[in-house]
């Protein structure tokens, strides 16, 4: 059984491509892929094709399309398309039956919104605060009233301040494994780590 984490690459509304990786679902794990893709937005050789440009930044992950993939009309006479290694290195999906496919096996999301220019980051484990209490004790975690309230919105994180939330992220991962935010105090969130 794997960490199995989703990163979705969207654009004015819709999705362009995703990818499935294997055992990448953990905070940190996910957040250097996204930091891979992120930083090369603005990098990549003009091209016209959405679609195109969302698979070059996944293939940056070190993913790859599948077979079936590969033989859809969209891969078909583009070069710089490589093939996967694997569903560790990550399986890229554009076929409305492959993003769907690969949502269905994800335990965690990170959506990446291009022409917002922010993430919507989804890779944590959630309780509420009941749910969390209950275990609490069991686990030796401090209480819920305790943990740390964090300034960012999980939801909205800019490309812009990616660097930061990246490292904050790294900092409270050697603190703690648990925090709440201003936008839902009432729920705990944890780090999800290896």
């Amino acid at each position: 059984m794997g960490q199995r984490l989703n990163i979705e690459i969207w654009d004015k509304g819709q999705v362009l491509a995703n990818a499935y990786y294997h055992w990448s679902g953990y905070t940190l794990s996910a957040l250097e892929l996204i930091e891979k893709i992120i930083t090369n937005v603005d990098n990549l050789v003009e091209c016209d094709n959405d679609r195109l440009k969302a698979v070059w930044l996944l293939q940056l992950t070190g993913a790859g399309l599948t077979q079936d993939e590969l033989s859809t009309i969209f891969c078909k006479g583009f070069k710089g398309i490589t093939d996967c290694k694997g569903r560790d290195d990550g399986l890229i999906a554009v076929s409305d039956k492959g993003i769907q496919d690969t949502r269905q096996w994800e335990e965690d999301r990170a959506t990446i919104y291009l022409d917002e220019r922010r993430i919507d980051f989804d890779v944590v484990f959630k309780q509420y605060r009941w749910e969390y209490d209950k275990e609490r004790e069991d686990y030796g975690n401090p209480a819920f009233k305790e943990l740390p309230i964090i300034d960012w919105n999980l939801s909205d994180i800019k490309f812009k301040d990616f660097e930061n939330f990246y490292a904050f992220m790294e900092e409270l991962e050697k603190e703690t494994l648990y925090f709440r935010t201003k936008q839902y105090p009432c729920i705990a969130y944890g780090m999800i780590s290896c």
